[in-house]
């Protein structure tokens, strides 16, 4: 089925009344308390139907954020005082839900909320131990299984809680990769005058359990950035009628995009079309090598999303359940794949990279002040912005807050 024959299905909840489609809200209760929202000490109220995200984001707090669908889970924030409303906690885990995290974009306020920021040292996962080797090299080889699901990449750290205060615990670098290791393994290096945790003696049994916290990123400029394409398959590309298959594959397959949820929010202002294009010009260019594709490299393209190698996958899937729809061959699919493959450690990430431009990181992310040459429609309230005026705007979005919804 291509993509023109096949309906997006949108439901009328995802649609932002304030951009144009009607919303039924209930009657507000008089005699309820307002809805507010603080945080940092400041105090703001928003919109009618306006997510939390969108409402800190409006008004210039600079918050994490990336998929704005619940994926991703970046935007976790804290709530110290006040109702979490039904939904707003959707994929956490109980721990995370008790001590009072949710989700701001799928949050829409019902009362009063105090909010704080994400604190690292909320996020701990118990382990359970599988073996433990390398004593007498002062470097121990630690595999062990975690209790609930471990995102990670090779060259991320960990800490292993013990009591003492986070800076001073234990450091473990994670040396196995997710995609092909069944239990995480790391390496903890032994220095003199720290004691050897009881957890990972000499005699220490397998199942033995302790807690870790993390994972921690390495800082983006350590991490090497892939400069080699793979090999070039021009016989893929002939066995693809020369290309010719290949955009009704793009197309079935971006219309399953546009409609997962976890999938659809990364695209918001982009059309199927547009992205079924620049994908077909960059499988083109690493099939053939001709130069046709004219767009940023994948690991400044996606410097934005937070995607973890679970929604990695997710998105993989997609992908083989339509190439094998089209009739290619286990063997094809393996070689489409790989190019796919190959750039896993361009996209994902566990936080946000700047772009790097010219050999320089230029940052993308919070706000900044423009004053306007022409007028314009605030993208929040869709009041006009007369020319002249200083608006607050989000550098990576673009979207723009007028004077009143910045909160003046």
């Amino acid at each position: 089925m291509s993509a023109s024959t096949t309906p997006l299905q949108i439901s009328p909840l995802q649609i932002n009344p304030r951009e144009g489609a009607p919303s039924a809200s209930p009657t507000p209760d008089p005699a309820a308390p307002p809805v507010t929202l603080e945080i940092d000490g400041q105090i703001i109220t928003p919109f009618p139907d306006e997510t939390v995200l969108d409402a800190l984001l409006r008004v210039g707090i600079d918050t994490p954020f990336s998929c704005r669908g619940g994926a991703c889970q970046t935007c976790l924030t804290k709530c110290t005082e006040g109702e979490i409303p039904r939904g707003a906690q959707r994929r956490l885990s109980d721990r995370i839900k008790d001590l009072g995290y949710f989700l701001p974009c799928k949050c829409v306020a019902s009362g009063p909320m105090k909010l704080a920021r994400k604190d690292p040292a909320d996020m701990t996962t118990a382990c359970m131990l599988v073996a433990v080797e390398g004593h007498s090299s002062g470097s121990l080889r630690i595999t062990f299984e975690t209790m609930t699901a471990l995102d990670y990449r090779s060259g991320q750290s960990l800490r292993l809680v013990t009591g003492v205060p986070p800076d001073q615990e234990p450091v473990l670098m994670l040396t196995s990769d997710p995609a092909t290791s069944p239990c995480p393994e790391a390496r903890l290096v032994l220095t003199d005058g720290t004691p050897l945790p009881a957890c990972f003696a000499q005699d220490a049994e397998p199942g033995g359990e302790f807690e870790i916290r993390g994972p921690f990123s390495l800082d983006y400029r350590d991490l090497p950035e892939i400069t080699s394409a793979p090999p070039l398959d021009p016989a893929l590309w002939q066995a693809l009628d020369q290309g010719g298959r290949l955009r009704s594959i793009f197309d079935t397959f971006y219309a399953k995009v546009f409609a997962d949820t976890q999938l659809a929010p990364f695209f918001e202002g982009v059309t199927q079309d547009r992205a079924a294009s620049k994908q077909y010009s960059f499988l083109q260019q690493m099939m053939t090598g001709e130069k046709v594709y004219w767009g940023e490299k994948p690991r400044n393209a996606h410097h934005w999303m937070v995607i973890t190698h679970a929604l990695f996958d997710h998105r993989q899937a997609l992908m083989v359940e339509t190439l094998r729809e089209y009739g290619l061959s286990q063997d094809q699919i393996s070689r489409w794949t790989r190019f796919e493959e190959y750039f896993r450690a361009d996209i994902v990430k566990d936080r946000e990279w700047p772009k790097k431009i010219g050999g320089e990181y230029v940052e993308t992310g919070g706000f900044a002040h423009e004053t306007m040459t022409d007028p314009t429609l605030c993208d929040r309230c869709g009041g006009e912005v007369l020319a002249g005026e200083t608006v607050l705007y989000h550098r990576r979005t673009g979207r723009i807050s007028c004077n009143s919804c910045a909160g003046g």
